[in-house]
């Protein structure tokens, strides 16, 4: 009997190393995304141990992918969309999907997931959360709103 139990748990030992390792834990990421409401890119620019640690480009351009809007009520609407993200040092390009709820005595907030990735960023993944501050740069709230991404990403 002990020569069995022995057995098995050198079996076990030997499975559990054996197994992949799981997904590295993801690093800290800010972007902050100028959109314009009218369909032209924007600018982005990212920071964070993300960047630093080479995770993710520093800037690019982002332009909207794909985008509907739903939900509507008196007090705003929701947004979904894909968002695609090119790194202006040519590394690679990521989309990602968005769910905002724009409240108009609230303000804008979005949760965000990376669907997809060219390049360096074939393997990226990540998620998290962010605001937008309508009228962020150009002035007229209609136009533009300067949306703030917090997060974390990895690359697996």
């Amino acid at each position: 009997m002990r020569k069995t139990l022995v057995f098995l748990f050198a079996m076990v030992l030997m499975v559990a190393f054996a197994l992949p390792v799981g997904a590295t834990p993801p690093t800290d990421v800010e972007f902050v995304v100028e959109s314009s409401l009218l369909g032209d890119s924007g600018p982005f620019n990212a920071f964070g141990p993300a960047v630093v640690e080479g995770v993710v480009c520093s800037e690019g351009l982002v332009y909207d992918a794909a985008g509907k809007v739903t939900g509507l009520s008196p007090n705003g609407f929701n947004f979904q969309g894909i968002k695609h993200f090119v790194c202006e040092d040519g590394s690679g390009e990521f989309f990602v999907n968005l769910q905002a709820r724009i409240d108009f005595r609230k303000g804008v907030t979005f949760n965000w997931n990376v669907l997809s990735g060219l390049g360096a960023y074939e393997d990226l993944h990540g998620a998290g959360s962010g605001f937008g501050i309508p009228g962020v740069p150009c002035g007229n709230p209609d136009d533009c709103v300067l949306d703030v991404y917090f997060g974390g990403l990895h690359i697996d």
